[in-house]
């Protein structure tokens, strides 16, 4: 898996429950795709990628243990430092 650098932050919790949309998954707090902007992350339960295939297929790539190793459209969500004061 690739490294998460120190500023990257887990996705926001999606607002809707994902259990039935085609496509979704259990995804861990500590998988690649919790820290990416196009995951609607449902912690506990099935979660979705914004990128997923009509068949299904997520544009990671999922190790056996089913942990994403690497993706072609991650996207870490960086937090911003906060910019200095101007006065």
């Amino acid at each position: 898996m690739w490294p998460i650098p120190a500023n990257a932050r887990q996705a926001d919790p999606h607002s809707v429950p994902l259990d039935n949309a085609p496509g979704s998954r259990s995804i861990s707090d500590d998988d690649l795709c919790a820290w990416c902007h196009h995951l609607c992350y449902r912690p506990g339960e099935h979660s979705l990628c914004r990128f997923v295939e009509v068949k299904g297929h997520w544009p990671a790539s999922f190790n056996a243990d089913g942990y994403a190793q690497s993706c072609t459209e991650l996207c870490l969500i960086l937090a911003v430092p906060p910019s200095p004061v101007r006065g």
